[in-house]
């Protein structure tokens, strides 16, 4: 027997991703741990939870599967992308990796230079903080490269599809041919419904698709072929785990 687990959206809450991987059991080389994306943003420990994936995937080389959110997008654009610089407003974000103080002086020692005008001023800070997170986290940001430019952006078995966001339905069994990459990361609204395979996806929570607050910290299967594992973590404080026991084909939530 092996079984699948995914979490997803844990958006900075480090404490939170840690007591819902208490419940994740990779001592079985069978198991396997996907993560759908939104790693960072939102609450106020990123670095540490994109630290934590980092040192998994070392230990669990074969059993960890992680795949890339918008939010992760974002900050990779702004990373790497020679626009990037004026797309990423993420404070908290910024903070856990280069702290309060590193992030004041370099904002001080840019608006220090009068000749500059105010989106001068805004241009050098944002690249000055981008520079300092590149050369202080070589690793990371090594991390976020690879997965940007290298990674799919789903995880697909006989039966399901793992995916952030969502595919586009609409091609059917050709949804990998024809599907706008965009989609995987950034579809809005959700599909329900029937479909070929089951579609496991974050990146909506599972309250606002089943349109009920009860499901807020849970997951929500819409009876057909989704299961929506976003457990709205800012909110439920809680990340919920889908597991999938691949010898009965049943799922545990």
């Amino acid at each position: 027997m092996s079984i699948i687990y995914a979490m997803s959206d844990i958006h900075g809450h480090y404490d939170e991703f840690i007591e819902s991987l208490s419940k994740v059991d990779l001592t079985d080389t069978d198991n396997r741990l996907l993560l759908l994306g939104d790693y960072i943003d939102g609450g106020s420990q990123s670095f540490q939870v994109i630290s934590k994936i980092i040192e998994l995937e070392k230990k669990f080389p074969d059993q960890v599967i992680t795949l890339l959110g918008n939010h992760e997008e974002y900050f990779s654009e702004w990373l790497f992308e020679e626009d990037g610089a004026s797309k990423y407003t993420s404070y908290d974000t910024i903070i856990s990796f280069i702290g309060q103080n590193k992030r004041k002086n370099i904002v001080d020692t840019v608006i220090s230079d009068f000749s500059l005008s105010d989106e001068e001023c805004l241009a050098q800070i944002n690249k000055k903080i981008r520079d300092c997170v590149t050369s202080e986290y070589p690793e990371i940001v090594g991390w976020f490269r690879n997965k940007y430019f290298n990674s799919e952006r789903f995880y697909e078995t006989d039966t399901q599809i793992f995916v952030h966001a969502g595919i586009d339905e609409e091609f059917g069994e050709n949804w990998k041919l024809y599907s706008n990459p965009d989609i995987f990361t950034n579809k809005f609204p959700a599909s329900i419904g029937f479909f070929y395979k089951d579609i496991i996806s974050g990146h909506i929570a599972s309250s606002e698709v089943a349109n009920d607050p009860s499901y807020l910290g849970k997951i929500y299967y819409d009876q057909k072929s989704h299961y929506f594992i976003d457990g709205c973590v800012g909110k439920s404080h809680i990340i919920p785990i889908l597991c999938y026991n691949t010898v009965t084909q049943s799922y545990n939530y």
